[in-house]
């Protein structure tokens, strides 16, 4: 199975056999019986029985009678999607009720993240706040080591510029002069991103620091892998500040803002 693939299978809450029963169906147009599905996975028939029923409660497998036996037909993608969406609508439609439950959470609040999941996972963050954040507080700043980031995560760096992209924020960030050989790191005004460079002389700079919302991220992307999400408006606002001193006193790099 693709590891893209099997990342979204997890994300959608399967286990690795669920989404590989799930897809082994998904190949078949007019499904198939358990003891196809056990030979095709190799997973005991046993335990095919019992996943099939979970995924059928879950909306992932439909099930039809033939004479005595039942066949599995795996839900279109297009299915799967359009429930997804409608979910995301109607929490959209209690969000303020749900966040107004929350703010009785802590003014100040650290989130520790750690591994490549961890890394993942923050970044999450980072679009779920750019979501409800307006103004300049819908933007991504960032003190970036650059190509570390894209060694780590290569496929998961362009799916969350695409989705950054279609939030419609803008990335801002200052990274170490080896950066420009990465197209991620190049200003580019269709990609909602301006870039600038450290002086020549600091490379030896292997953190990410990203401010968004009103939180700030610190992130190491080599190892160790880890890092932490501080929820604090002052500290988001007071860095903020610091990335725009430091944003004017660097040289133009053809950026259109």
């Amino acid at each position: 199975m693709h590891k893209d693939i099997k990342s979204l299978m997890r994300r959608l809450g399967l286990r690795e056999r669920e989404g590989l029963i799930y897809l082994t169906c998904l190949q078949q147009k007019n499904g198939l019986f358990i003891y196809e599905i056990a030979k095709a996975t190799r997973i005991t028939r046993s335990t095919v029985d019992l996943t099939t029923q979970r995924l059928v409660r879950r909306g992932f497998l439909n099930k039809i009678k033939v004479g005595r036996r039942l066949r599995y037909i795996a839900d279109a993608p297009e299915a799967l999607l359009f429930r997804q969406k409608q979910l995301v609508e109607d929490l959209e439609q209690v969000v303020p009720l749900l966040s107004k439950i929350g703010n009785q959470q802590q003014d100040t609040e650290v989130i520790y993240f750690e591994g490549g999941e961890g890394y993942v996972r923050a970044h999450e963050d980072v679009l779920l706040n750019m979501t409800f954040a307006e103004g300049e507080k819908k933007d991504l700043l960032s003190f970036s080591s650059g190509v570390d980031a894209v060694r780590l995560f290569p496929n998961m760096q362009k799916q969350f510029i695409n989705k950054r992209i279609k939030k419609g924020a803008w990335y801002k960030a200052i990274a170490p002069q080896s950066s420009k050989k990465v197209r991620e790191w190049i200003s580019d005004p269709k990609a909602l991103r301006a870039v600038k460079y450290l002086p020549g002389s600091i490379e030896r700079f292997h953190v990410d620091m990203q401010i968004y919302a009103d939180n700030v991220m610190l992130y190491s992307p080599t190892p160790p892998v880890g890092g932490v999400v501080i929820r604090n408006a002052k500290i988001a606002d007071s860095m903020r500040s610091l990335f725009a001193l430091v944003w004017s006193l660097l040289p133009e790099e053809n950026v259109q803002r």
